[in-house]
């Protein structure tokens, strides 16, 4: 006998129920969720009563608590005044009662005063194929995006601005010669009326700009080695043929994977700084030359000078010492005296100037020895003692007693002794005193101290004190001889020695000169080499 079919208890009807309408409200709990997280409300409008029905999230975001009663008129009122006709147009409908417009964008005044953009869509729902029976709507909050989206495109015009005025020029090229693109400033550089005009003509980079073609390998190469590279320098053709400098920076722009996308970099026009650096070298060559012709001539005119002057001291000193016989009436000797010692002045000059000269010259080679510091200050004492004396100047010279010596070129260390005991002396009025002392400084250097109470000079002037040919001021070259070799040749020589010399004065208080030697045996054995 078959089975009875046994019908469903209204139990089992309410069971199902129950659980149809928790499905329903879990679905619906999920549907608000969605909405207020993605700022997303709806609503929805039964064409046949005209009803308006907003859900939570489209109430909160246009800021309406529950309970108002919403109309398209009351959306309408919240639409900020500039966007009206949008709406209107967006919320009109034809007379068959379609909507004209699906979607809009527009902004609201929210009731707390904040202004919000918006995205509204709208879709009709139709029963018989003719007339709408319900329409559907989104409104989106948009504030947030609207508002990136402005960042984003004031920061991309910043960008261009700079792209488009920029006074460098700015590019972007294929690793095989191929601009992508250029901004104006490239351009004019390269002689075209505009970046368009520009990629239209340049198409291969290697060929037609560099004028040196091995210069984009090379330019590749480094790139490829690198990544980036700064101050590339090369000749360039522009349109006319003009030939100019430029200089490149560059950087490799790869993709994430690391595949290589394009080169971009800037190029500036260095053609005046590369003519300058042209123009200053062909000077400085001039410059030397014009000094070597100049350090020949006067050592060629010491010589010639030397030659007959040395006659000319020879014949006046056997004049004064009488050697043949009296000369009779005495002012005979007077003048031989004075043809003798202005000889031995001019003598003295052209030493100077010969010596000065080899310097300049690289030709001036030391005679390096162990010289013995007070063998040489006695004879300077000897040497410029009358002179002191005839000045009434109160001359002092350190005496060391121990047996000290130093790695020196004996003639000219006391040619540097002598320099400048004579200028303190010259310089130094009668009554007053020149003293010399010696130390040791804490580099290890050997120094010399010549100290005068003389006249002295103002800082601003020793620099000019130590440059040949000058003097302070014109009325001192009249009233001290001198030709203004004297500082100059014995700083250079203490120099040669790989010493140093330094001054210190005061107006009306006087000079205090330093000069300092090397002790070391090494440095004694490199001079004399």
């Amino acid at each position: 006998m078959p089975a009875l079919m046994t019908a469903s208890s209204p139990q089992d009807f309410a069971d199902d129920a129950r659980s149809s309408f928790a499905e329903a409200g879990e679905l619906h709990a999920h549907l608000l969720t969605a909405q207020r997280i993605s700022g997303l409300g709806s609503w929805e409008m039964d064409c046949g009563s005209g009803q308006l029905v907003c859900s939570p999230q489209m109430m909160h975001v246009f800021g309406w608590h529950n309970g108002i009663p919403v109309t398209f008129q009351t959306l309408r009122e919240a639409t900020h005044p500039d966007d009206a006709e949008l709406v209107n147009a967006w919320l009109s409908f034809t007379e068959d009662g379609w909507p004209q417009h699906d979607r809009c964008r527009f902004r609201i005044r929210t009731p707390q005063g904040k202004t919000r953009h918006l995205r509204g869509r709208m879709c009709v729902t139709k029963t018989d194929g003719r007339r709408p029976t319900e329409i559907l709507g989104t409104i989106q909050d948009i504030t947030e995006q609207v508002l990136i989206e402005r960042s984003l495109s004031e920061q991309a015009e910043k960008y261009r601005g700079m792209f488009e005025h920029a006074i460098w020029g700015i590019f972007q090229t294929t690793s095989d010669g191929h601009y992508i693109s250029a901004n104006p400033a490239l351009a004019r550089i390269y002689g075209y009326e505009s970046p368009a005009a520009m990629l239209a003509s340049l198409t291969d980079i290697g060929r037609q700009l560099y004028v040196d073609h091995t210069r984009r390998h090379a330019f590749i190469e480094l790139m490829q080695r690198d990544g980036v590279l700064s101050g590339f320098e090369s000749q360039v053709y522009r349109r006319d043929g003009e030939v100019i400098w430029i200089s490149e920076s560059c950087r490799e722009v790869r993709a994430a994977d690391g595949a290589l996308l394009y080169y971009e970099g800037t190029v500036e026009d260095i053609s005046v700084r590369k003519k300058a650096e042209a123009d200053l070298s062909t000077a400085k060559l001039q410059a030397e030359a014009a000094s070597r012709a100049k350090s020949t001539f006067l050592a060629n005119m010491s010589h010639e000078l030397r030659t007959p002057l040395n006659a000319v001291l020879g014949f006046s000193e056997v004049l004064k010492e009488e050697l043949f016989g009296t000369l009779g009436d005495s002012r005979y000797l007077d003048y031989a005296q004075d043809i003798y010692s202005s000889g031995r002045h001019l003598l003295a000059v052209i030493n100077d100037i010969l010596d000065l000269t080899k310097i300049e010259a690289g030709h001036l080679k030391l005679d390096v020895q162990s010289v013995d510091i007070d063998n040489i200050l006695r004879t300077c004492e000897r040497l410029v003692l009358d002179s002191a004396e005839k000045a009434d100047i109160r001359l002092s010279i350190q005496k060391l007693g121990d047996d000290v010596t130093l790695p020196a070129d004996p003639v000219r260390l006391k040619q540097v002794l002598l320099n400048l005991l004579s200028n303190a002396i010259k310089f130094t009025p009668a009554g007053e005193s020149v003293r010399v002392t010696t130390s040791l400084g804490e580099d290890g250097m050997f120094q010399f101290h010549i100290i005068d109470t003389g006249i002295g000079m103002r800082d601003e002037d020793i620099e000019k004190a130590l440059q040949p040919f000058q003097q302070i001021d014109n009325s001192l070259a009249r009233q001290y001889e001198g030709t203004g070799l004297g500082l100059t040749l014995t700083k250079l020589l203490v120099e040669l020695h790989g010493g140093r010399l330094s001054l210190k004065s005061e107006i009306g208080i006087g000079t205090h000169v330093t000069v300092c030697f090397p002790v070391e045996s090494d440095r004694a054995k490199d001079l004399a080499g």
